[in-house]
């Protein structure tokens, strides 16, 4: 596939060899929400998005690079079992700390919108939690809506809102 541009970032799959890479810049940009979870809590969400070779079964991982550095990523899930079909479901979007603010986000958003169009799929969903102010923010400016049939609470005190955009 080829890599898409967006200004100065370039979003493309990642590579095999990348994979430990990802995994690091997933950590650091979700490390913000340590401080709000129990040390083992964390321990275990930290395990979670940092097994991106697990994920890669059922996902295509996507990375954004600028000036030979990951500033981004997110996952793409359309072969996952619970996906529905015609639906692409996109999980850990993620921006590294210095890269806010600068269309990381948005880049990878659109990629996975475009990436549901050529796959010809008529939805994309994901879920976040209350606490991602920004990332709701953005996928409220790029149409998607509450969607309260994929809410779902993980483990307690953990809920995760749903959200859809519908492709036309």
């Amino acid at each position: 596939m080829l890599a898409h541009m967006n200004a100065d970032v370039s979003i493309r799959l990642a590579r095999d060899d990348e994979l430990d890479a990802v995994a690091a810049l997933l950590v650091d940009a979700y490390a913000e929400y340590a401080a709000r979870m129990s040390p083992d809590a964390w321990a275990s969400f930290a395990q979670d998005i940092g097994n991106v070779r697990g994920r890669m079964i059922e996902a295509d991982v996507v990375v954004a690079e600028r000036d030979g550095l990951f500033v981004g990523s997110v996952t793409l899930f359309t072969r996952h079992r619970g996906v529905q079909g015609g639906t692409v479901g996109v999980r850990l979007l993620a921006v590294h700390p210095d890269a806010r603010g600068t269309g990381v986000g948005r880049a990878l958003m659109e990629y996975a919108i475009e990436h549901a169009r050529r796959e010809r799929q008529n939805r994309v969903v994901l879920s976040t939690t209350q606490e991602m102010e920004s990332a709701r923010d953005l996928y409220e400016k790029l149409g998607f809506h509450r969607e309260p049939a994929l809410d779902h609470e993980p483990a307690p005190g953990v809920r995760f809102e749903g959200y859809a955009l519908d492709l036309d």
